[in-house]
């Protein structure tokens, strides 16, 4: 056992634990405010991380702009959750944001539109997908029989067993490669373990989320949804690794056994909104 994989190990069950309490205690009174900051703290350490990408390629984006809107947007969602009368407040953040970022580069007019165009694309590669945690976690009022963190849950954890399954049996099985160009490390054998270890997380999951709370998710569902959220992560995976190939980068940071943040997050990039719009499509509920 390499000592890489026994860091991998050891940071990955850590995270795990982390991640399972503090969206167990998301919806208490004391914990929420740490929860939805563990959340903009995530968006902000993948977006600075994102921008020093970039910055190996020649751009200088606002990395304090990029953020600014983040952190401001995922603020304003949050306020807006289950009153109406701000449901469209975190959409007039979004545009006060980008007349406030477009005169921030009135004063930088060499390669605005490169500059300009990289820092508006981490906040939407990064900062609108990861915030659906929050739409997901919150979904449900608090009188509600559903709970949101069972579904947050659900796609965290298809998504993160997509990474894990396709780890090992690329290890143990991977021989043709999935995407040489981009991650040649990646094969097809762990794409396949990948989505069936997704697929039967995916059904397995609605029998024990059933017992506690309503959790509404046929065995057909179960199976359809899990292969799309499989796919999905790989995907956000490939996706993730197409940007730092192009950079020139391994790794986006340095986390003991992990990478960095956005070498955590880049599986979930894709399968949080499509979470999010199931339950806003009331496809699940």
């Amino acid at each position: 056992m390499s000592r890489q994989f026994k860091q991998r190990l050891l940071v990955g069950g850590l995270g795990i634990l982390s991640l399972a309490v503090s969206i167990y205690y998301s919806h208490t009174t004391l914990f929420k405010p740490i929860f939805i900051l563990l959340t903009i703290g995530v968006i902000s350490l993948a977006l600075n991380e994102y921008y020093h990408l970039a910055r190996n390629k020649g751009f200088i984006p606002s990395t304090i702009s990029g953020i600014g809107i983040s952190v401001a947007y995922s603020i304003a969602l949050v306020s807006s959750f289950h009153d109406p009368a701000w449901q469209a407040f975190p959409s007039f953040v979004l545009l006060i944001s980008l007349i406030i970022l477009f005169l921030a580069f009135f004063k930088q007019q060499s390669s605005a539109l490169g500059n300009l165009s990289i820092t508006l694309f981490g906040v939407i590669y990064l900062a609108l997908p990861i915030s659906c945690a929050l739409r997901i976690n919150y979904y449900f009022p608090e009188d509600s029989l559903s709970d949101g963190r069972l579904w947050l849950a659900y796609v965290l954890l298809v998504s993160k067993i997509t990474d894990i399954g396709a780890y090992f049996c690329g290890k143990i099985f991977g021989k043709a490669k999935l995407a040489p160009s981009i991650s040649p490390k990646k094969t097809i054998e762990g794409a396949f373990g990948g989505l069936a270890s997704a697929l039967i997380t995916s059904m397995i999951f609605p029998f024990f989320a059933s017992n506690l709370a309503s959790f509404n998710m046929t065995f057909f569902q179960s199976m359809w949804i899990g292969i799309i959220i499989s796919i999905l992560a790989q995907l956000g995976d490939l996706s993730e690794s197409l940007l730092k190939r192009d950079a020139g980068v391994n790794d986006s940071s340095h986390l003991p056994g992990l990478g960095g943040m956005l070498d955590i997050v880049d599986s979930v990039i894709f399968t949080l909104p499509l979470m999010y719009l199931l339950l806003k499509m009331q496809i699940v509920i």
